[in-house]
């Protein structure tokens, strides 16, 4: 009875905007109490028996990698490449960029060499708007999925650093959380001054108010934030056809969606939309982050910003964003 009058006072008070926000996230946590999800405890314990066998790893990962060309992020970009020639698995590398000139195609070409046997580097031209760049990890996606040559694709901004370990950890528990119409998640953090922040997080997450799934005894579970964003995302073939069939692909699906249309430009959408189709009832989108019953943040999850940006920006502090410690985002 509860939630059929807040539907009806949602669809009442539509227009006002924030408070509706207010009234989609109380009826999110009422149903997500009706939710009976739980996971078995060997799942977390086996982690690290599991971690390196060969069935948790993509038979072949097909990555791409957005980089508008800049002089100053060519470090980063490197040490993006140094931790992806380390995976020890079937890789094929895409750079995605803006017309490069001829220096700057040399230069790219030859760090690539030195770092990635299969490669290549993808010049959009005419790009109607930069913001637009990333969107063209799609047409990618398409080819190998139509060419059923890839288990897995990855998608990267050029500063986040995404280790083997990261991979498995999304393939081990993707197996399990799939079945409750969810998917591992990633946190982005940065390291300043020998802290860990948290990047996508302008508030602490509170267990108790948000939707999450416990293991049988409570040492471990998986917490749903409101802010799933980690600039990547890595999909199956599943999710790759799931996305590629679906309205998220398309630019006016944040219209359609007030969650991605409030938080995310346009750049980002990319990045995250695939996070709110087939959303199951009770949680705010289908990212699921592990953590342990110290509400601690297990590592596994975390995915490393190269940049000192977020925590060292006025600017985003105001926000919120890089401003809390990872091993306080749980409440």
């Amino acid at each position: 009875m509860l939630i059929f009058f807040l539907n009806k006072l949602r669809k009442l008070l539509k227009s006002i905007g924030k408070l509706e926000f207010v009234i989609i996230e109380k009826l999110i946590f009422i149903e997500s109490c009706v939710n009976n999800f739980h996971l078995n405890d060997k799942y977390f314990n086996n982690f690290d028996v599991n971690y390196r066998k060969k069935k948790f790893f993509p038979k072949k990962l097909i990555i791409v990698i957005c980089f508008f060309y800049n002089k100053k992020k060519i470090e980063n970009l490197k040490k993006t490449l140094n931790q992806i020639s380390s995976y020890r698995f079937k890789k094929n590398l895409t750079i995605i960029t803006s017309p490069l000139e001829n220096s700057h195609r040399k230069e790219l070409n030859k760090i690539l060499r030195s770092k990635i046997n299969n490669y290549q580097i993808l010049e959009i031209k005419n790009l109607p708007d930069y913001n637009l760049l990333p969107w063209y990890s799609l047409n990618v996606m398409r080819q190998y999925f139509k060419k059923k040559s890839n288990s897995h694709f990855l998608y990267l901004e050029d500063d986040i650093l995404i280790s083997d370990k990261n991979i498995f950890y999304w393939i081990y528990f993707r197996n399990i959380l799939k079945k409750f119409g969810l998917i591992p998640g990633f946190l982005r953090y940065e390291k300043n001054k020998n802290t860990t922040f948290s990047v996508d997080n302008p508030k602490k997450i509170k267990i108790s108010k948000n939707p999450h799934i416990y293991s049988l005894n409570k040492k471990f579970g998986f917490i749903n934030s409101k802010y799933p964003y980690h600039a990547m995302y890595l999909m199956d073939r599943e999710l790759m056809k799931n996305y590629l069939t679906s309205n998220a692909v398309k630019f006016d699906f944040a219209f359609h969606n007030k969650s991605i249309k409030s938080l995310y430009p346009i750049k980002e959408q990319l990045n995250i939309s695939y996070a709110y189709i087939n959303v199951p009832k009770g949680f705010h989108n289908r990212m699921m982050i592990p953590f342990n019953h110290r509400k601690e943040i297990l590592n596994y999850c975390l995915v490393k910003h190269n940049e000192i940006k977020y925590s060292k920006s006025n600017k985003l502090n105001k926000l919120g964003y890089g401003t809390i410690k990872v091993k306080d985002l749980l409440i």
